[in-house]
């Protein structure tokens, strides 16, 4: 869970530091005061993109920390330890012995009312900086990584509902996967294959998809495809013509460049055959005399002895230096016909290169697609012949797997209706009826008489019956936004059994709704609160007195200049206060200070667990709070 949030020049934040428990915390104040800048600076702890807009002004840079509780255990942890980030110390359980009821680390979950040891525990760090000209970085227990890294890392930590979120709701795309959720589909199995339902039918269904588009481009403007491969024919017979061969550009030139100047080189290897071999006074003449100069006086003095043997080397090196010189004098000269030839050839390669990429290996490899290009178009019957049981055996599959996914899904719409409707009946929609109808995918695949499409053989779409007698309706056309809000609450509330994640932000999400209905949610909030941390912002005070720790955000003046500060209450007086407050306006009476207190006092008895037996409406059976907080 969140146990710690620190936020220092941010918006209109100096520097803040809110501290959250177990249970249901929640944040109230005036409207505009820097409530949702908390959840925003949240968004940037999960990943969020930062920038220096997010600066205070004068400030040199924003920073916001966020100090999580996990289970030790926790897919965070194995995420980041992949990543290359260092786990922090674990608490254990003598860190938890160590920490006193109602403190962060001090909730024991158990079914029933049964409290049970508390498990292993790991603090995660995350720390994101935006400086005033520079990049922002992000940093976990201490240790630099991207963005990306980080809200892939936390995926499934914190979940987030805006206050405008339920317009998600209104949309039909996002149905089916919430009953997937639901469903399971989009989990590993008990049983059988490892890789969830849903992602072994998208492996399929992209398989098939890329059978069938080779297909459909096979089939598409034969025309087309005959006028290419007589342009492609007509191109490689050019360069057939000419059977290019690589590097033989450079070969060739260097030997033109030796035919163009033979009388040249002639010339210099006479002459250098001449000073070192070929006449009186030549090199190895003289290296000849000193060889003699030196054999006698070797013999008085060995150490005459190794220069004599270098000269002796040396005057045999000559030698065959002259004779080699001769040899070439007599061998170059002038061909005016091979020099012809060569001219023309390196004039067809330069053609062809500056035709097909430039250079000549540009040309080659230019041949070698064209070739292959060819053969794929002239072979194109043969493998649409090869692509029918291919795309057979595919769709088969993927059929298979989407009759598979049509079963759960339809098997868990009945059982999803019957959960959210069991949600509403306890935030004054009892009346109500959802439905979940299925209809056939847009621009899939036919096989076989059905159509399937990237999630399925089907589409789903929440619809809304709100009066008994009324036709179910699509969300868009009916629910008003206090209905919305109770729609998405319910539907949380309903996935809540099956999503892992341990903290659930609500930001205004009881918009549009007052009185004995905002009691009720006040009490679902109070009830999923039992099994995971709640976090709220709320402007009902039906709500706000569930709150199991209560925090008033509040706007000051100082120095000319605007802050937003974040004031702990206590389960007293100044609690008492900001519940009459938000009851009675700017001018809180006696009479609104003893209402805020009863309300209190009734949250309080409303929300202790209860027997399960015989107990029915919002949230079922609860996991009981053990260590919580005073109120």
């Amino acid at each position: 869970m969140l146990t710690t949030l620190r936020i220092s020049g941010f918006a209109i934040v100096d520097a803040v530091e809110v501290e959250f428990g177990p249970g249901l915390n929640v944040l109230t104040g005036e409207t505009g005061a820097g409530k949702s800048i908390l959840v925003n600076a949240l968004h940037l702890v999960l990943g969020g993109r930062m920038s220096a807009d997010v600066l205070r002004d004068g400030a040199e840079e924003a920073v916001v920390e966020a100090l999580f509780e996990l289970p030790s255990d926790h897919p965070v942890f194995s995420r980041l330890e992949a990543a290359g980030v260092p786990r922090a110390a674990a608490g254990g359980e003598e860190g938890q012995a160590a920490r006193p009821a109602g403190k962060p680390g001090g909730v024991v979950q158990a079914e029933a009312g049964r409290a049970g040891p508390t498990p292993p525990t790991a603090d995660l760090l995350v720390r994101r900086v935006a400086a005033r000209g520079g990049r922002g970085r992000a940093y976990v227990n201490g240790a630099l990584v991207t963005a990306s890294v980080l809200a892939e890392a936390l995926r499934g930590v914190v979940d987030i509902s805006g206050q405008h979120e339920h317009v998600s709701l209104l949309d039909e795309a996002t149905h089916l996967a919430l009953l997937d959720a639901f469903a399971g589909t989009d989990a590993p199995a008990e049983r059988g294959p490892a890789a969830p339902l849903l992602a072994r039918y998208r492996e399929a269904f992209a398989a098939l998809s890329a059978l069938t588009r080779e297909r459909d481009g096979l089939l598409r403007d034969d025309a087309e495809r005959a006028r290419r491969a007589d342009y492609l024919a007509f191109q490689l017979r050019e360069l057939d013509g000419v059977d290019p061969r690589p590097g033989e550009d450079a070969a060739l030139d260097g030997e033109r460049r030796v035919l163009a100047s033979a009388e040249r080189l002639r010339e210099a290897a006479r002459a250098a055959e001449a000073l070192v071999y070929g006449e009186d006074g030549a090199a190895s003449d003289r290296v000849g005399q000193a060889v003699r100069a030196l054999a006698d006086a070797a013999a008085l003095d060995p150490r005459l002895g190794p220069p004599l043997e270098l000269l002796r080397s040396a005057a045999i090196e000559l030698d065959e230096a002259g004779r080699e010189l001769s040899r070439y004098a007599d061998l170059v000269g002038g061909d005016p016909e091979r020099l012809g030839l060569l001219e023309e050839r390196l004039e067809a390669l330069k053609a062809l290169a500056r035709k097909h990429g430039g250079s000549l290996e540009g040309a080659l490899a230019r041949r070698a697609s064209m070739a292959e290009e060819l053969a794929a178009l002239a072979g194109g019957g043969e493998r649409l012949a090869a692509l029918a049981p291919l795309i057979e055996a595919a769709g088969a599959e993927a059929a298979t797997l989407a009759g598979l996914l049509s079963r759960a899904r339809r098997k868990a719409a009945r059982a999803f209706s019957e959960a959210v409707q069991q949600e509403l009946s306890g935030l004054a929609m009892a009346r109500c009826r959802l439905e979940v109808a299925f209809s056939p995918p847009e621009g899939g695949v036919e096989i076989a008489g059905a159509v399937l499409g990237a999630e399925g053989a089907e589409r789903g779409e929440f619809l809304l019956a709100p009066n008994p007698g009324e036709p179910p309706r699509p969300l868009s056309r009916i629910a008003s936004g206090g209905e919305l809000s109770r729609i998405l609450l319910a539907v949380k509330r309903t996935l809540a059994r099956r999503d892992p994640v341990l903290t659930y932000v609500f930001d205004e999400v009881d918009s549009g709704i007052g009185g004995a209905v905002a009691e009720a949610m006040g009490r679902v909030l109070a009830e999923v609160s039992r099994g995971r941390q709640v976090v709220c912002i709320t402007h009902l005070p039906q709500i706000a007195a569930f709150a199991d720790r209560h925090h008033r955000v509040q706007k000051r003046v100082a120095g000319g200049r605007t802050t937003s500060e974040v004031m702990p209450l206590d389960a007293g007086e100044a609690r008492r206060q900001e519940v009459a407050r938000m009851m009675a306006g700017a001018t809180v009476t006696a009479a609104a200070l003893e209402h805020a207190g009863a309300l209190i006092d009734a949250a309080h008895a409303a929300s202790q667990p209860q027997p399960t037996q015989g107990r029915r409406g919002v949230g079922g059976r609860a996991a009981a709070r053990v260590a919580a907080a005073p109120r």
